[in-house]
């Protein structure tokens, strides 16, 4: 009778527990650097900081980032772990680099006037993070 107390007591804090989600979000970005960041070639493209709010590490493979409304898987991540509460900027430069470990640039730049901007997760619609229907114009 004691062990089923037990296991009743441990599948109650199961259900208790809260749920960890990757919280996956777009916490700034420059659309008009002249200065702020250099990419590895010392150019200053365009970047995208992304944060991960939650309590577990994220792999990005699969993830998409996206000027196009239309277009919501127009760059894909490649395996990029993101650890909980950690940052990951990738360059926005239309150079289309994508290796697993390396620097990462998108196949697109952002407009400093102002632009669509979200990131999708794997399943090609879900927008984990958006600016709609344009961020603001950037100087």
């Amino acid at each position: 009778m004691k062990s089923a107390f037990l296991l009743f007591g441990v599948a109650l804090l199961t259900l208790l527990a809260p749920v960890t989600r990757a919280q996956v979000v777009i916490s700034e970005f420059m659309a008009a650097n002249d200065r702020s960041l250099n990419d590895e070639d010392g150019q200053a493209s365009d970047w995208i900081e992304l944060y991960n709010a939650g309590s577990t590490a994220v792999n990005l493979s699969g993830w998409f980032l996206t000027d196009d409304a239309k277009n919501p898987t127009k760059w894909r991540f490649p395996s990029t772990p993101l650890p909980a509460h950690g940052f990951l900027v990738v360059f926005a430069s239309n150079k289309d680099r994508r290796t697993p470990g390396a620097t990462l640039h998108t196949n697109f730049k952002l407009d400093a006037g102002g632009e669509y901007l979200a990131l999708v997760q794997p399943d090609g619609t879900t927008r984990a993070s958006e600016f709609s229907p344009t961020f603001p114009k950037q100087y």
